[in-house]
């Protein structure tokens, strides 16, 4: 019998296959069919039942907002089989969401965005299914989000002759090189009126070919691909997916390569969706409670029904298995885009398996989870560790297993190989390495550990978006027409498991290494050589391809691409109407919470006489333990700084005095769910700020190191057991162990260049207005790639001295004041009162005491400067002398960063402000940047903490000067906006809107137990107080007309403007040739050489 608040829902139009409670999540799931259509529709409805979270006396916070309760979430999802690698699968996932019959907007997606509470909004698209899940805490909201996004896949305007548009916009286009804003070609002569020019009265008749304009391609998708293709960690992905499936349809990329992308025609886009975007062959999910599931069988039926039953949709779609057809190994070498500098050095090498031709037992996926943590799990795991010590490259690739399809796969391999004979010698000892554990097997402690980790977090769950989980979860194989529930279910597996390796030990998982690695030939070793010119021959092909297509061109053809641009640029830039904007769904006012979200938290100075202070937040935790301890760093020397992310990674990856690396970790992953070492540098508000929202004077500074872990109640003691080893007993006398942690974090932020340029290069302009920023950039930025390079020099040049610069730190440290230490305990009462009194012990009795030479007492960081400020101050002069730069890598697209400050220290910064960077996020970028030039994503940002706005663009197709000139329009398009009636004091409704939007983005999603403690800790460090939250809130709620103009005022007059922009040398000498405008470009040639490049511009 179900328990109360769990029951199953019934509904006249579906059909109840099955219905269970799930111990595991303490919730009823529920599969239904839909009698007219045969869709398939999954319940999940939590144990209503469960305590709440504390409201006890204990909550000091001044609020009581908290709510731990699961966001409502809702999805569906369509089994989508390309055929091609035109993209069209995710070319759709983007249309669909442009206008629907019911929301006939250009795009209601961007409208939610600009205006609803939704804690998720997006769509995926994998290999073989599209997926398009909503969530949030508000059910009018939730209901809201769910009916677009069933009108939005079941009647959108892009495949009907109205949304003629969408693809352009979406996927590909040709676009006019040079053409004025409204599309045309030549010189832009207006009426004299502002009106839009009549096509007929536009007369482009050509004497000859000669005389055509030249084109380009643009379009948000293939922009987006165009950034995929440019990291080669990707590359080497899709190419190995390419490979390793022949004969299903995974060989080709649903995604879309962005060299095929635009052979797609509308014929193939409008008989892609018609094929798969039917009931039939949808599978459908809600979260939520009794209520929400109703609600939703019956919004679904609603669209469904009509629809009738199309079983060749689900037939057509299905994924057939690929057979193990190598008779031997494939091996295939392919270019990549090298960075400029990288020579004939930076080889990539990824061996892919195919794991399975037929359905897995649970017992045996989830065996496959395991022997993927015994083989790399851990930088000590064998597999991993064979290759970080062999010093072939920079670190490891492939991730290892990929279970999310119907087959499986696992991939393992390195980059950063100096020389061509390396990859012959890596994949000779990947193989090696798999013949010695087939041989050897692992050691009861491995597989303890890793058993212990993967049941730890089974079982611990998440946060709010657990919904969004199981839906995620179920598709890996509901998408196959396997049980949903099989998917998400572990206990009998798990326990199969267990018995299993109680019985046969490790010969289970010596025999999967040798049945489908070893003895499979079935796999892929693709090879990936640096090429200083692809980047060039990929332009040159791209203009080509071009030029070919347009000289095939009739003059007509030629004429109907050019009016075509034009009509795009007219519609994109036209008006909706009062009524088309009527029809988005909308919230009021009245929907939101008064009051922010507060979280327990309970603070006692000088716990236990220790002259530690004590943070408690008491949460429903399932008898889990969260212990966050942080110690105070501030006494290591400016100079010294650089090297504490080597201790901290020799904290998290070495061994002890009586156990090695491998010893250590095994023993933490036996006793607890994780434990981790890391730096957080700080803002906090000068003392007497606490009610205060003011731009910080950037000298107020914490910089503590936290050891954060968890554990269930019975194993607290061998947490804080952990704890004092890896604080007092951690051996840094490890070499090894240091330079592949430090090479593989140096070459993964090396990457990151590639593929989130956009974070670098907004580190890198606010770099330049706080010391808390630079600091930042300092340590984590595009600077920090140097300070690496020269820390793993001098690891080499004298480690004797090295590790006793470390040993030292780790001494300060330790045995600072205790008044600069505190420790942070999250979960339930019982657990609470078991860790404070083991923490107890631990703080009085396990700390070092220096009773000879006890350290001064730490500074109030609030009160006075941190004393890393002066001299940061000082390398700030030096470090960003130019204001103006960019950083040259191997990407087809840009990432463009302006900004500049907008409010000075000290000054007052309403919670408005907040509100109009969020209209111009979801409005002006999104709009003009994005839709109108193909940018993928495109952002406006604020923070009153150091009073700097900035713009900033992702996966920009467009030369850097291009977006520059669009950024100058911003600040004008919201005064433009103040003109017409979009924001007006008599028509408020955009203002709502924004405010709607912002408080969403605040409030956000429920948090997990270990976060919310987390998310507490945080806020009474940064000295915020339950005022001032709430005063940000009200100067929200109360936005008006007037704070729009301020704040644009503000950007058209920002202070020191700088711009920082990550691209291509070719851009950038593009950029130099249309504008003249030169930047110090530095070109990050390899690990330890960066090269300023201006002069060559």
């Amino acid at each position: 019998r179900p328990p109360p608040g769990a029951v199953g829902v019934g509904h006249a139009s579906y059909d109840t296959i099955e219905s269970t409670f799930i111990e595991e999540y303490d919730a009823r799931l529920t599969l239904y069919k839909h009698r007219s259509t045969g869709a398939e529709f999954l319940a999940y409805v939590p144990d209503s039942t469960r305590k709440g979270p504390n409201t006890s006396g204990n909550n000091n916070s001044g609020g009581g907002g908290y709510d731990p309760k699961p966001d409502k979430v809702f999805g569906i999802a369509f089994r989508t089989k390309p055929s091609s690698s035109t993209g069209v699968p995710h070319i759709l996932e983007h249309s669909v969401l442009c206008g629907s019959r019911k929301y006939p907007s250009r795009d209601p997606f961007a409208y939610l965005l600009k205006g609803s509470l939704q804690t998720f909004l997006n769509a995926f698209t994998y290999p073989d299914r599209t997926v398009y899940p909503v969530a949030s805490r508000n059910q009018v909201d939730f209901y809201n989000l769910m009916d677009v996004y069933l009108d939005a896949v079941f009647h959108p305007r892009a495949v009907e002759e109205e949304g003629w548009w969408v693809l352009r916009q979406e996927g590909w286009r040709y676009d006019v090189v040079g053409a004025n804003e409204d599309g045309t070609v030549g010189d832009d002569e207006s009426d004299g009126d502002g009106g839009d020019r009549d096509l007929a009265d536009v007369n482009y008749a050509l004497d000859s070919m000669i005389n055509r304009a030249e084109f380009e391609y643009k379009g948000v998708v293939f922009s987006e691909m165009k950034g995929a293709y440019s990291d080669p960690e990707g590359l080497i992905d899709r190419i190995s997916q390419t490979l390793l499936f022949p004969d299903n349809s995974y060989r080709f990329d649903s995604g879309g390569d962005p060299a095929v992308i635009p052979t797609l025609t509308r014929e193939e886009f409008v008989s892609f969706y018609k094929k798969y975007y039917h009931p039939t062959n949808s599978r459908l999910f809600v979260a939520g409670d009794e209520s929400d599931v109703y609600h939703a069988l019956s919004q679904a039926d609603r669209y469904m029904s009509p629809m009738g039953y199309n079983p060749e949709s689900r037939k057509d779609s299905a994924i057939v298995y690929q057979k193990r057809t190598f008779h031997k190994p494939v091996f295939e070498r392919r270019p990549y885009a090298a960075a400029p500098g990288e020579g004939d050095s930076g080889f990539m090498l990824c061996i892919t398996w195919l794991l399975n031709t037929q359905p897995t037992t649970s017992m045996m996926q989830l065996a496959w989870i395991v022997l993927d943590s015994l083989l790399l799990g851990k930088p000590s795991s064998p597999l991993t560790k064979a290759l970080e010590d062999s010093n072939l490259g920079e670190s490891t690739i492939g991730g290892g297993l990929d279970d999310t399809l119907l087959q499986s796969t696992f991939s393992i391999g390195m980059k950063g190989l100096k020389k061509r004979e390396d990859v012959n010698v890596l994949e000779g000892l990947i193989m090696n390495t798999l013949h010695k554990l087939d041989s050897d097997g692992f050691s009861e402690d491995d597989i303890a550990s890793s058993m212990n980790t993967i049941e730890f977090s089974l079982r611990e769950g998440g946060g709010g978006l657990r919904g969004m989980e199981i839906f995620l979860g179920a598709l890996s194989q509901w998408n196959y027409d396997q049980s949903p529930r099989e998917a998400i279910i572990y206990e009998d597996a798990l326990k199969m498991l267990k018995d299993e390796i109680a019985r046969t030990g490790s010969n289970l998982f010596q025999q999967m290494i040798r049945d489908t690695l070893i003895s499979n030939n079935h796999r892929v070793s693709l090879e990936l050589y640096p090429s200083a010119n692809l980047e060039e021959e990929q332009l040159q092909d791209q203009k080509i391809q071009i030029s070919t297509a347009q000289s095939r061109m009739s003059d007509g053809e030629y004429q109907n691409v050019i009016d075509e641009g034009i009509k795009l640029k007219q519609l994109q830039a036209m008006e909706e109407t009062p009524e088309v904007i009527a029809s988005n769904p909308s919230l009021s006012i009245s929907d939101i919470d008064s009051t922010p979200v507060e979280y327990p938290i309970h603070v006692e100075d000088n716990f236990a006489k220790s002259g530690i202070e004590l943070v408690l937040h008491e949460v429903e935790s399932d008898g889990i333990a969260y212990v966050d301890f942080g110690l105070d760093v501030s006494m290591v020397p400016y100079d010294e700084i650089v090297l504490l992310n080597s201790l901290v990674a020799l904290l998290n990856e070495a061994g002890t005095s009586d156990m090695n690396d491998a010893e250590f970790r095994n023993y933490i992953g036996k006793v607890t769910g994780g434990v981790s070492a890391n730096l957080q540098v700080m803002s906090v508000k000068p003392a007497g700020w606490d009610d205060e929202i003011k731009v910080l004077p950037g000298i107020n500074i914490l910089s503590m190191l936290f050891i954060r872990g968890k554990c269930t109640a019975d194993k607290i003691p061998d947490l804080f057991d952990v704890f004092t080893k890896i604080l007092m007993d951690v051996n840094l006398d490890s070499k090894d162990i240091l330079r592949n942690a430090l090479k593989s974090d140096l070459s993964g932020r090396k990457s990151s260049l590639t593929n989130r340029g956009h974070s670098f290069a907004d580190t890198r302009l606010r770099g330049r207005y706080s010391v808390r920023n630079f600091l930042g950039e300092k340590m984590h930025g595009y600077s920090s790639l140097d300070s690496s390079a020269a820390v793993l020099e001098a690891v080499d040049a004298d480690w004797a001295q090295f590790v006793l610069r470390l040993e030292n730190m780790r001494q300060a440290i330790i045995n600072g004041n205790r008044n600069g230490m505190i420790i942070n305990l999250t979960g339930d009462r019982y657990v609470l009162d078991a860790a404070m009194e083991i923490a107890e012990d631990f703080l009085v009795n396990k700390l070092p005491v220096d009773l000879g030479n006890p350290a001064p007492p730490t500074p109030d960081f609030r009160s006075v400067e941190h004393p890393w400020v002066a001299p940061a101050r000082e390398e700030m002069k030096g470090a960003f002398s130019s204001q103006d730069e960019g950083i040259a890598v191997p990407t087809q697209v840009a990432y463009v960063a302006e900004g500049g400050r907008m409010y000075d220290v000290g000054e007052d910064v309403s919670g408005s402000a907040s509100v109009v960077s969020h209209y111009l996020s979801t409005g002006y970028m999104w709009d003009v940047i994005r839709a109108k030039n193909g940018a993928y994503g495109a952002y406006s940002k604020f923070s009153s903490v150091d009073g700097v706005g900035t713009f900033f663009t992702y996966r920009d197709p467009n030369t850097p000067d291009t977006t520059l000139g669009l950024f100058n329009g911003a600040a004008q398009s919201v005064l433009d906006d103040v003109e017409s009636s979009a924001l007006t004091r008599d028509n408020n409704a955009a203002i709502t809107t924004a405010i709607i939007g912002t408080i969403g983005g605040l409030d956000g999603s429920a948090l997990s137990p270990r976060a919310a403690g987390w998310e507490a800790l945080i806020r009474h460090l940064y000295g915020e107080s339950t005022i001032s939250r709430q005063r940000h809130r009200n100067e929200i709620l109360k936005t008006t007309v007037d704070d729009f103009i301020d704040y644009a005022q503000r950007v058209k007059s920002w202070r020191d403007q700088s711009i920082a922009i990550v691209a291509s040398l070719s851009a950038f000498n593009e950029m130099k040739s249309r504008t003249g405008q030169e930047l110090s470009v530095l070109v990050q040639a390899n690990a330890d050489q960066e090269e300023d490049q201006s002069g060559e511009l």
